[in-house]
């Protein structure tokens, strides 16, 4: 592309061998966090040409000038997720998105329940929190030191008040404070060292997939490591792609992004999951092998604790957190009053934790989605059982693997295409289906067939994996006369 007057030379890196640091946001819905997303891309050369329309894509760079005593300057590459849901579904599929936390606080209206769910987030990520105390031209001096005290609540302890976290005052409306924000970032990213070789094996998460009625699968992608070309062959876990083109953050078409990089890339067969990671070889098991590994690294029980009553919560969370096994410890991810929520279940999901309650429900929904996760949730009415339950899985933290049952779908219904392949209607009944899935065909007891799934559908969408409680419809090759109450059993091997 040839270069315009308009455009700035290249920033220079500080080192080839570090890769911009990724930095997700998170906070309250009301306390700023979209406000401050916007006021940093408009800190950046316009992506919109005459007659052009910016084409948004879920992640940005933003080009911070050189710090005081910097020689060269330095890019930040921010995740603009759309809540914490699709931050913990990256995180629940073994990818490790962000290098660290933004996290934005109101100062004119203090730490909310979003807020403390923000915080279990970033902590069970085991990433860096740098606060961002927002809306401090409509705060007195009193309300910042109110909003800190709260943080410290949360074992957020502000570097002022002798703790780590390192709390920056701003406005996202005004500007005030941003220069601050961007700099203690970078001071952040270069105690970390964060490695990134572009000639390294390629590795980068998927955060943000969509099908596209005029060009197909669109897949947006962060960058770790490793370089992405046009006309590469590369695969999102079990989904391939040849690379047919890249689109950066400002909307313009690129011939190729290296580490740190987001990229929207046109070229999957399929639309790839949120938290898929990419690589130049198919790995079905990427995400189930980064997780357990992330698993079997985990020193402690990571617990999410529900209760009735502020008394009983603040009881229970004090035994819990003294609690001790071989060397091993509780870490109280999320407490709080009321019933046990999909929220809950999420976060518990991404961090390989189970969920404990007392005298509280658990939604239905909830109950659906931990089934379908695989989340361990139990309720008491009695407090000794509860902490008797928590001792039991504390001393068995580092067997947490259970014996996975083999996904499996129940054919309710079968369909003949004009082409006369024939689709199974079925419902997922355990686990996961995965396009190229290789299944056995069982009809009672008996194995009658075998093939590969060649085909997902959910409405009219193809996608590239089905979960639990899911219907779906299913293609399989080589063709198979299936019949209403066959189940189709995923094999191992």
């Amino acid at each position: 592309m040839a270069k315009s007057k308009k455009e700035v030379a290249p920033i220079k890196e500080k080192s080839a061998s570090h890769r911009p640091p990724v930095v997700v946001v998170l906070g309250h819905i009301d306390h700023g966090k979209t406000t401050l997303l916007d006021y940093l891309r408009k800190t950046q050369v316009a992506a919109k040409e005459a007659g052009g329309i910016t084409q948004k894509i879920g992640a940005y760079q933003v080009a911070v000038p050189a710090g005081r005593q910097e020689s060269g300057g330095r890019k930040i590459t921010f995740i603009d997720t759309p809540g914490h849901e699709a931050f913990s579904k990256m995180r629940a599929r073994g990818a490790q998105v962000a290098d660290l936390a933004v996290l934005v606080v109101a100062a004119d209206d203090g730490v909310k329940p979003q807020t403390i769910e923000a915080i279990a987030h970033a902590k069970a990520a085991k990433i860096p929190i740098i606060v961002a105390l927002n809306k401090i031209d409509l705060a007195s001096p009193q309300d910042a030191i109110r909003v800190k005290g709260q943080l410290a609540k949360e074992n957020l302890i502000a570097e002022e008040q002798g703790g780590n976290i390192p709390v920056v005052a701003v406005s996202a409306k005004t500007g005030q404070g941003i220069p601050e924000l961007l700099e203690i970032i970078g001071l952040v990213a270069d105690l970390a060292e964060l490695p990134g070789n572009p000639t390294g094996p390629l590795s980068a998460v998927v955060i943000e997939s969509l099908l596209s009625s005029q060009q197909g699968p669109l897949a947006t992608v962060v960058i770790r490591e490793g370089t992405i070309k046009v006309g590469d062959k590369i695969f999102a876990e079990e989904v391939e792609g040849k690379v047919k083109a890249l689109v950066n953050d400002r909307g313009e078409r690129i011939n190729e992004g290296g580490p740190g990089t987001p990229l929207q890339i046109l070229g999957f067969s399929l639309v790839p999951a949120v938290g898929s990671q990419v690589a130049r070889e198919p790995a079905a098991s990427v995400a189930k092998e980064a997780a357990t590994k992330a698993v079997s690294q985990e020193a402690n029980l990571n617990l999410i604790l529900r209760a009735d009553t502020q008394g009983s919560l603040e009881a229970l969370g004090a035994v819990l957190s003294a609690l001790e096994s071989g060397g091993k410890g509780v870490d109280l991810l999320l407490s709080g009053v009321g019933p046990v929520v999909e929220s809950d279940i999420r976060l518990a999901s991404s961090a390989a934790g189970v969920i404990l309650g007392f005298n509280v429900p658990v939604s239905s929904s909830a109950q659906k989605l931990a089934d379908d996760l695989g989340v361990g949730v139990r309720s008491f009415s009695v407090i000794y059982e509860l902490l008797e339950t928590a001792e039991k899985l504390l001393a068995g933290a580092k067997a947490i693997e259970e014996e996975e049952k083999e996904p499996e779908a129940e054919v309710v219904a079968t369909f003949t295409l004009h082409s006369g392949d024939t689709v199974a209607g079925v419902k997922v009944l355990n686990g996961k289906i995965k396009y190229r899935d290789r299944v056995r065909i069982m009809r009672g007891e008996e194995e009658v067939h075998l093939g590969r799934v060649r085909g997902l559908k959910v409405g009219k969408d193809e996608v590239s994996q089905v979960h639990g409680g899911q219907e779906a419809g299913v293609l399989i090759k080589p063709l198979f006369e299936l019949k209403k109450g066959d189940r189709i059993v995923v094999s191992s091997n």
